[in-house]
């Protein structure tokens, strides 16, 4: 539906429709694993900004949808290629 969803107060990566479902998706990039883990830089202090973020998506748009979900996905680049890891309704 959307991407790079921008307030003043930050930026959610995409907005997604899954039938009913509104899906607010996280997405963590990073370039081997010395900064650890793609899926651990989704802090709570993160996982809250994204939260009212969606409120104010929602105070916006009129969605039609019935739930809403918040999903995230870890990509990880290597010299072997990249992994991506979804985790559905992270939090």
């Amino acid at each position: 539906m959307e991407r790079n969803f921008r307030t003043r107060r930050g930026e959610i990566d995409l907005v997604m429709r899954d039938g009913e479902t509104l899906v607010f998706v996280e997405v963590k990039f990073r370039r081997g694993a010395g900064y650890g883990d793609p899926l651990e830089a989704v802090t709570p202090r993160k996982r809250a900004k994204i939260r009212t973020l969606a409120l104010e998506y929602l105070s916006e748009r009129r969605t039609g949808c019935d739930s809403l979900r918040f999903d995230v996905v870890g990509i990880l680049a290597d010299s072997g290629g990249y992994s991506v890891e979804h985790i559905e309704d992270a939090f």
